[in-house]
């Protein structure tokens, strides 16, 4: 397996990585859920398209297909992988990035415009799957178009593709994954490939004139790195394509094993003189610079400005003087101060802003230059997020899938926040899906993000957490944006969070009952994360998500708990107080807390499901005050026990799963 690893959590989010799930194996490939377009990627444009192809699978016979398995002298393996037409997305066993299972069922198809009908994919993870990383898997695969297209009226050309990406390595390995486009102008002579470098390929058709036919797609991806679902791609072919009556068009993956490229809705196009867009980054908090994480909603006092970013693509053939971005908050307008954009060039223009009352902002991004834009509908997006007194959360409020897909698979949903003023957090909020299983015990936790231990450890730097919950009846969270439903878990001591610090909010349900949660929009690699049995096999891990669960710091001092009854069992006769386990689920240990309020006699009973006593622990006569039993279940089977604390003459009892 393939994962990735989290050295610290700062607030610009220090990663050392191998790939793309989380710890501890360096050979694992692991994520939880799907990504999404961060802004409306995908825009309507007007242009003259000479060739379209929409990758219907009742038309794959107007493609060639091939790979370099049997090429001679080559660096590659004898790997027979080729693209095909399908109407899936990745099945590969490490397809949970794409919202698959992981275990050889296909996710769903990227959301490109046609996708229903079918599209092309390399699915390179099917492959290389059980294969060991030291093995060095080399794969060199393409499809290509089977009949010429003549491009002899035009004098430039451009090619545009819808297409999700996600790379596996490009750190170690030396740019070791490419997904390219080529161009040949007879349909035999193509760019020679014998070294992961290379991008810029040239071919001499006989005169001696090298000519460039190749460009990156994904170029600068590193290790780990995913594209929007899906990234509308524009490339300018005209040195290879401009003039041309004989056009063959090439997608070429190569690389280490890896995940899977997807292609769909395939144009190529009369190249406008002045055409400027905004690309696949758009974001309010300008996360690639500040390392801010974007919060669908921010705390009150927490910032009093931000600076909205978006990255500007010039895709006409004339360089655009006078560039610039305009932002609308709410009718107050500000724009970034006007540059040169080269032919091709690709810039990130921003804008700063305030934002410091209560309220809901609404962004809009518009680009333009001196020059009239010919394709206007892809210079504006827009975005949204919220000021909250009481609350903090990652989501936007609207609900776009069930994290995770198996609710009865125990999990731990988690969030980071960057604290920038002193705060006092009272609780979690977390949206439960309907349908989740009443009586099933959930429990909610506040990490610290500057332990050494967090996201290494199942509760490395925990801080606080409430009382093991049931579910309560009544859910009503339908899937409509509104009717969400935010059940709150109380902690069991508020803490006072310093400026500068990193918390994170966790859900956590113990499984073996229903129980899901919501999730919400496009977040940034490495940046929501959740703990269960998600990857290859069935083991317990660390995962990131491209998804944000639906769990929110609560500031509310009067916060109460609202998803469930306490399921502790008091008696009042024996004034103590019996905590949950912690960790629960337990694998080796778990460590069982609780106070007494006077001298009392203590022994504490594990029974398995049928009543059956398994364990018992006499502590004799103890002093009033905090006490703790750590109980060995390294050789205890798998299941739910109970577990209770006799007190004189009171009892309370408590759950446990043993993994």
């Amino acid at each position: 397996m393939k994962h990735i690893y989290i050295a610290a959590f700062a607030a610009l989010f220090s990663v050392t990585l191998a790939a793309q799930g989380l710890l501890p194996d360096a050979d694992s490939k692991s994520t939880q859920a799907r990504r999404v377009e961060s802004a409306d990627a995908i825009q309507a444009v007007d242009r003259e398209v000479i060739w379209s192809h929409d990758c219907n699978v009742e038309d794959c016979g107007d493609w060639v297909f091939g790979n370099g398995a049997d090429e001679v002298g080559s660096p590659w393996e004898d790997v027979d992988l080729n693209f095909e037409c399908s109407t899936d997305g990745p099945a590969g066993p490490y397809n949970q990035w794409a919202g698959g299972t992981g275990d050889f069922t296909a996710a769903s198809a990227m959301n490109s415009t046609t996708a229903a009908n079918g599209l092309l994919i390399v699915d390179s993870d099917l492959f290389g799957a059980d294969a060991n990383y030291d093995a060095a898997w080399i794969e060199n695969s393409w499809v290509q178009t089977g009949e010429a297209i003549d491009c002899s009226s035009l004098d430039y050309v451009s090619i545009s593709l819808e297409t999700r990406y996600r790379c596996w390595d490009n750190g170690a390995s030396d740019d070791s994954e490419k997904c390219l486009i080529e161009i040949s102008r007879d349909g035999v002579n193509w760019p020679d490939i014998s070294t992961f470098a290379e991008v810029d390929g040239t071919v001499d058709y006989g005169d001696g004139v090298l000519v460039p036919s190749r460009w990156e797609v994904f170029p600068g991806y590193e290790t780990g790195s995913g594209s929007d679902n899906p990234s509308l791609v524009e490339f300018d072919i005209t040195s290879a394509a401009g003039g041309e009556s004989m056009v063959y068009v090439r997608f070429r993956w190569s690389g280490t094993w890896g995940y899977s490229w997807e292609i769909d809705d395939i144009s190529v196009y009369e190249t406008p003189a002045n055409d400027i867009r905004i690309d696949n980054y758009l974001s309010y908090t300008d996360y690639f610079t500040t390392g801010i994480w974007e919060a669908g909603v921010f705390a009150e006092g927490q910032l009093s400005s931000l600076e909205a970013a978006a990255k500007v693509y010039n895709v006409g053939y004339l360089e655009q003087a006078g560039t610039m971005l305009t932002l609308d908050v709410d009718g107050t307008v500000a724009s970034s101060d006007p540059m040169l954009l080269a032919y091709q060039a690709v810039d990130t223009l921003r804008v700063p802003f305030d934002m410091a009352a209560v309220g809901t902002y609404n962004l809009t991004y518009t680009v333009s230059t001196d020059n009239e834009d010919e394709n206007p509908a892809n210079n504006e997006a827009t975005q949204s997020f919220e000021v909250s007194s009481l609350h903090y959360g990652r989501d936007n409020g609207t609900m776009t899938g069930i994290f995770p897909a198996e609710g009865t698979d125990d999990f731990i949903a988690l969030n980071p926040y960057d604290i920038f003023e002193d705060v006092t957090v009272y609780a979690i909020d977390v949206a439960i899906v309907a349908g989740s299983e009443n009586g099933t015990p959930v429990v909610a936790h506040l990490f610290d993000g500057a332990d050494d231990n967090y996201i290494t450890e199942q509760y490395g730097g925990l801080i606080s957490s409430t009382s093991e919950l049931d579910l309560a009846a009544n859910y009503s969270n339908d899937g409509t944006e509104d009717d969400i439903v935010w059940y709150t878990l109380v902690l069991e001591e508020p803490y006072e969070a310093a400026g500068g610090s990193v918390l994170a909010a966790g859900f956590e349900h113990y499984g073996g009952s229903s129980v899901q949660i919501w999730e919400s929009q496009y977040t940034y690699d490495n940046t929501s994360f959740v703990y269960g049995p998600f990857g290859s096999g069935s083991a317990y891990d660390w995962y990131y998500t491209n998804e944000v669960p639906m769990v929110r710091l609560n500031l509310d001092p009067n916060a109460t708990n609202t998803v469930a009854v306490v399921a502790v069992e008091e008696i009042a006769e024996g004034p103590f107080q019996l905590y949950p386990a912690f960790p629960n689920p337990a694998a080796e240990s778990t460590r069982i807390q609780y106070r007494l309020d006077q001298v009392a006699d203590v022994a504490l009973e594990v029974r398995d499901i049928t009543g059956k006593v398994v364990n018992q622990i006499v502590r004799g006569t103890q002093p009033a005050g905090y006490h703790s039993i750590t109980l060995d279940v390294a050789n205890m089977a798998s299941g739910v026990y109970t577990y209770t604390l006799n007190v004189n003459d009171a009892r309370s009892t408590q759950r446990l799963i043993i993994k």
